[in-house]
């Protein structure tokens, strides 16, 4: 009796030093490293430079039709709008934002900011990590804000991005989980930052930023 309580206590043991270390990323199983949160950030931020590029692309339409043939104009200009861009992802595979827009633009003080929203979708979208390339699917909810003075941002520009997605690596690693991160890019210090938690991780990574990257 003695002895099954020793070796109960030793094999509970053991279990919690194996609980104790897992990071929460999943083990090789034809060699390299896990697929840990770390190297979903980085992917994220590349997601996230994507998302960028077509917000940047929907704000100047949306600025071009504010603006009279003379380039002039007064008074505040309020719109909102939809809309639906498929773009291909760095490697292959689609990216696809949908959500709306409400923009404000003075054309006295030339401030505009602007709120959007919506859905993003991954379709096999595929980004490079190191000597990896990882394959993306999953869609996910996003939210942002953008203020600008005679174009030139102004203030912390945010972006939230919320959901679940499913990741494979070149090596044959692979993970699905959710993921709630916040993307800063911070025109003082010319620092795009990503935080928050991925696969129950939390994670932060901040890179250098300049305004039309």
């Amino acid at each position: 009796m003695m002895r099954n309580a020793i070796l109960l206590t030793a094999v509970l043991a053991a279990l919690a030093l194996v609980a104790g270390c897992n990071d929460g990323s999943i083990s090789p199983t034809s060699g390299g490293e896990p697929l840990a949160a770390a190297s979903l950030a980085e992917v994220a931020l590349q997601s996230d430079l994507v998302t960028e590029q077509v917000l940047d692309a929907e704000l100047a339409s949306m600025g071009a039709a504010t603006t009279d043939k003379s380039g002039g104009g007064s008074g505040v200009v309020t719109q909102d709008v939809t809309f639906s861009r498929t773009r291909s992802c760095p490697g292959d595979g689609q990216f696809h934002l949908e959500g709306q827009i409400h923009r404000t633009f003075d054309h006295d003080t030339r401030v505009m900011e602007a709120e959007s929203s919506g859905l993003r979708t991954r379709t096999d979208c595929t980004f490079s990590h190191g000597e990896y390339m990882v394959t993306v699917n999953g869609t996910a909810e996003w939210d942002a804000f953008r203020r600008r003075i005679d174009g030139v941002p102004d203030g912390l520009q945010t972006t939230r991005y919320f959901g679940s997605k499913s990741a494979v690596r070149s090596d044959g690693q692979e993970r699905s989980c959710e993921f709630d991160v916040t993307v800063v890019r911070d025109p003082e210090t010319h620092t795009r930052t990503l935080d928050g938690t991925i696969c129950g991780t939390e994670v932060h990574r901040s890179v250098t930023w300049s305004f039309g990257e």
